[in-house]
């Protein structure tokens, strides 16, 4: 009769775990780095956008005062008129 091997951990079994883990591992460290690199990214658009948003609020108050209406009114020859009171529509959107 033979004997049986003994099913256990050989040497070449802990070696692909070891390799295994060090492949996890550097894996982990790139997705992580990647991650902080896209956060860096997001950042500085993030600013970008928030001084956009601040140039772009900046025309909305000068295209809003009296004197740029006055101008563009006198520009395209418009007259400024005070509206009838059946040409006024108020409109509930609450509901």
């Amino acid at each position: 009769m033979r004997r049986k091997k003994k099913q256990g951990f050989e040497f070449w079994h802990i070696v692909i775990l070891f390799l295994v883990a060090i492949y996890l591992y550097a894996w982990q460290k790139g997705v992580v780095f990647n991650q902080g690199y896209r956060i860096g990214e997001a950042e500085i658009r993030h600013k970008e956008l928030l001084m956009e948003n601040r140039q772009l609020d900046a025309q909305v108050l000068s295209l809003k005062s009296i004197s740029a209406i006055r101008f563009r009114l006198q520009k395209f020859g418009l007259p400024l008129v005070e509206p009838k009171s059946w040409n006024i529509y108020q409109f509930d959107f609450k509901k």
